[in-house]
């Protein structure tokens, strides 16, 4: 599958401690592998919406997904702590 992330994503990986830029690196490779998102397991369709916004749990982080279904590529929007994963202005359907 077709991984992108935005520069944004890019520059929180950077900020982030090394043990997590490694588990976040590792869970990049997962979807990579993956032929669908259904194949990874801590992966999981966000409740709100019904477009195809997922997100993936790896320790205390989450990755915030895109599938673009058309593309067959995943886009990860974000990357955050699990205790702001979840706020209002982090889901990307509500911006």
């Amino acid at each position: 599958m077709n991984v992108d992330a935005k520069k944004k994503v890019k520059k929180e990986i950077a900020k982030v401690p090394k043990h997590v830029q490694l588990a976040a690196a590792e869970q990049i490779i997962i979807l990579k592998k993956a032929n669908n998102l259904g194949e990874v397991e801590n992966v999981e369709h966000m409740k709100g919406t019904d477009e195809p916004y997922y997100r993936m749990k790896f320790g205390d982080y989450r990755f915030l997904l895109f599938h673009d279904i058309p593309q067959d590529m995943v886009v990860i929007k974000a990357l955050t702590h699990r205790q702001a994963a979840y706020k209002k202005q982090n889901l990307p359907w509500r911006k």
